[in-house]
């Protein structure tokens, strides 16, 4: 699942491209995704002007001339591609985006986690969809999320995975953080001590920093708006090195499986 550097490169990319771009008609080709496409969306956009684009959590936000916006989730197998005039067709395809300038925006999705909603003025993009803070500005906010993990007693990487709590960390990112910061990964959030807490917090803008500088990371499906691979993957040392070696200590990297969620970290580097 693209976490918040994947969709990081994707909404950079689609700002490069579509910024300032009219849209001259917008077609749902397949509007079953986790939630129906709303059936308005073609309305909506027809002859809009595209703003801006952002991003908040692993949410895009495409802001549109107007008092309505276009927000996507990228799901698990998620990704846009342009097409010049002649329009190359996939299975898959839901969203078909025609700029006046000839440039075409198609959205696909395989496994049809994705989703796309509107949303109107005004957005409270603090508060929005729930989610917790923003990774790069926690050193603002370290107090009052020592406060909150406090009161959490579920282990230290399922309170990372909490969208609510620091957005965008998804369970790649989580077991690179964690390494680290040297931490064991289902430590009790309630047990950490605040140094420790502290180096959580730098590894967590450092890891995810690094990530987006990469391009993110492609696992199986993931790719840029260009279609280019997120080349991350390279510099992951934990997640998916199972028996090899650890780059600190050299001992071997272990694979632990819970609730559905495969955890990689190094027994030796990150004691219980």
């Amino acid at each position: 699942m693209p976490e918040l550097p994947e969709v990081e490169v994707i909404v950079k990319g689609l700002k490069n491209n579509i910024l300032n771009l009219k849209i001259s008609d917008l077609k749902i080709i397949n509007k079953n995704l986790r939630y129906p496409i709303p059936n308005n969306l073609e309305t909506l956009c027809k002859n809009k002007k595209i703003k801006n684009v952002l991003r908040r959590g692993k949410y895009g936000i495409i802001l549109l001339n107007g008092d309505e916006h276009i927000v996507f989730h990228l799901g698990m197998t998620g990704k846009f591609r342009f097409s010049n005039k002649l329009i190359e067709k996939y299975k898959h395809d839901h969203i078909l985006i025609k700029f006046s300038n000839g440039i075409n925006l198609i959205y696909n999705d395989v496994r049809k986690f994705g989703s796309f909603s509107i949303i109107k003025n005004p957005i409270d993009l603090y508060n929005f969809k729930n989610l917790g803070i923003e990774p790069f500005f926690l050193e603002y906010v370290e107090d009052n999320l020592w406060k909150k993990l406090k009161q959490k007693s579920k282990d230290i990487k399922s309170i990372l995975l909490d969208q609510g709590f620091i957005s965008g960390i998804g369970n790649i990112y989580a077991s690179e953080i964690l390494y680290d910061s040297n931490i064991y990964p289902f430590k009790k959030g309630i047990k950490l001590s605040k140094k420790s807490f502290s180096l959580l917090l730098s590894s967590t803008e450092k890891i995810l920093r690094k990530a987006i500088s990469k391009g993110g990371v492609t696992i199986k499906d993931y790719r840029n708006v260009t279609g280019d691979l997120g080349y991350f993957k390279i510099n992951l040392k934990v997640y998916g090195r199972e028996g090899l070696s650890c780059n600190k200590c050299k001992s071997l990297i272990v694979k632990v499986k819970r609730g559905g969620r495969s955890t990689f970290y190094c027994e030796s580097c990150q004691k219980k």
